[in-house]
């Protein structure tokens, strides 16, 4: 397996210069499918207690073989909110929002293309939180066996709170390692944003090894099971 340095990483900043940020967001997502962005919310810290209060969970198919281009089941439960009426999440829609703009203008659309656009599609903010018998089923697994296989999330955009283990590809690194980095949020880009691109962005192909600790946020509207 290749590993890229994590100075290598796709990395940004959101104060950064907009020229700058523009043209590193187009690149990375362009290149890896994904970037490393640091965390203003304090999600990492947060997320663990905001989980407890979802409501209205479901089971949805949460993306895409690799390979085949099947749906594929999360072991894990999802809660939809349509719009940021909950204070509660309020925050993680004002971060959706702001990286939607980002995206947008990298595309050489107007700030509001994405957000506009998920209104009509109806695409929400989905919590993924493990079930405590899939997390139990794995916790011993070998550091290297691959306990999620290579799949793109059916998402708009999905946002990585927290994960060990996660590894992402590209035909020139081919599968490397995508650190859980203290202070940062891992912004990947999904099928949904592959398509309305016309591939100009590339979904992140990605998998988890050792053990699934997975905490994310899928900013799409997800077909139920």
């Amino acid at each position: 397996m290749s590993v890229i340095e994590f100075d290598q990483y796709p990395i940004i900043e959101l104060d950064e210069p907009e020229a700058d940020l523009i043209e590193k967001v187009g690149n990375y997502l362009n290149q890896f499918g994904f970037l490393c962005v640091k965390d203003p919310i304090e999600a990492r810290v947060r997320i663990d207690k905001d989980m407890e209060n979802l409501q209205d969970v479901v089971d949805v198919y949460y993306g895409e073989d690799a390979y085949t281009g099947e749906g594929s089941v999360f072991h894990g439960t999802y809660s939809r909110f349509e719009t940021g009426g909950n204070t509660g999440v309020e925050q993680y829609f004002e971060f959706f929002s702001h990286l939607l703009g980002i995206i947008s203008r990298t595309l050489g659309y107007p700030q509001e293309f994405l957000q506009e656009f998920s209104r009509q599609e109806k695409y929400g903010l989905y919590f993924y939180a493990p079930e405590e018998e899939y997390v139990e089923s794995i916790k011993n697994s070998n550091r290297e066996e691959i306990v999620i296989s290579p799949h793109k999330d059916r998402s708009l955009i999905t946002l990585v709170i927290s994960i060990k283990g996660l590894e992402g590809y590209t035909q020139e690194y081919g599968w490397f390692s995508m650190p859980d980095r203290e202070g940062y949020l891992i912004v990947q880009g999904g099928t949904l944003l592959q398509k309305i691109t016309q591939n100009k962005i590339k979904a992140n192909i990605h998998r988890v090894r050792g053990h699934d600790s997975s905490k994310a946020l899928f900013w799409s509207n997800l077909v139920p099971i």
